[in-house]
């Protein structure tokens, strides 16, 4: 028993010791615990935060904006397609013009054949090349004033004379910038003059298709030449020659005819 008396004595002591222990003292181990602790407390000064608007706020602001570029993309995207069809329907117009020169040339060309008895004589005299008389010496001309002779020539039927200025100008001007286009005239010419030689018609035609393949008059003369087969009784290289213009030359106003008249002249069957 005395011992259990001296262990209550000591554990009396303990506690009067403590409750004895000034408050200060207390306070003071406390603050030394805290700054000791790992964890550090982030101050709550309202003067140092700064305010960011919510996540849905700022996706919804990018949002309208977007919408907004769109919206000009496709104002400026409306215009250049009113542009385009613009440009679309104007070059329709040109062609059909175009096309509707061509096939009243061919037109024409073509009711030469019935006029042929009507030629004027040519053997009235000459001096001058002018509208009225149109026969100048040939070597004192220009390619240009030559080409342009012919042209009146031909309008003016005067198919012989033609065939003569144009068979002078290649001789002149063998790669000129008119030749391959003298060429195509000669052929057409042989075909419509009162006596048609179509045997020189083909010829002529040929060089062109041969000698100036990247010409632009190359389609027309292939669909002549098809015409001059056709007229020389080669039926089948007519109808051969007539589809490939067809073909190769899409869109233009010789692959036109020449479907129009495979379809309305020539008959390989009959």
């Amino acid at each position: 028993m005395p011992f259990i008396r001296t262990r209550s004595s000591g554990v009396l002591i303990l506690a009067a010791a403590i409750v004895s222990t000034p408050f200060f003292v207390l306070l003071t181990v406390s603050v030394t615990a805290a700054a000791a602790s790992p964890i550090v407390v982030e101050s709550r000064d309202a003067s140092s935060v700064t305010y960011q608007p919510p996540i849905e706020e700022r996706v919804g602001e990018i949002g309208i904006e977007q919408q907004y570029q769109l919206q000009l993309l496709q104002q400026e995207v409306m215009q250049l397609r009113g542009q385009v069809e613009t440009l679309q329907y104007e070059l329709q117009q040109m062609k059909r013009i175009q096309e509707d020169r061509y096939l009243e040339l061919d037109s024409r060309l073509q009711q030469a054949l019935s006029v042929a008895s009507s030629l004027p004589t040519e053997s009235e005299p000459v001096q001058e090349a002018t509208e009225e008389n149109p026969h100048a010496d040939v070597q004192e001309m220009s390619e240009k004033e030559l080409y342009d002779t012919t042209q009146l020539l031909i309008r003016n039927r005067q198919y012989d004379l033609a065939i003569t200025q144009l068979e002078a100008l290649i001789a002149r001007f063998p790669e000129g910038a008119y030749t391959p286009n003298a060429y195509y005239w000669l052929g057409q010419v042989y075909a419509v003059k009162a006596n048609p030689d179509f045997e020189k018609a083909r010829q002529a035609l040929a060089q062109v298709i041969q000698f100036f393949p990247e010409h632009n008059k190359v389609p027309d003369a292939a669909y002549a030449l098809g015409k001059t087969y056709y007229a020389l009784g080669d039926c089948e290289r007519a109808r051969d020659l007539l589809q490939q213009v067809v073909d190769q030359h899409k869109g233009k106003s010789a692959a036109k005819l020449a479907e129009n008249y495979l379809r309305e002249s020539v008959n390989c069957d009959a």
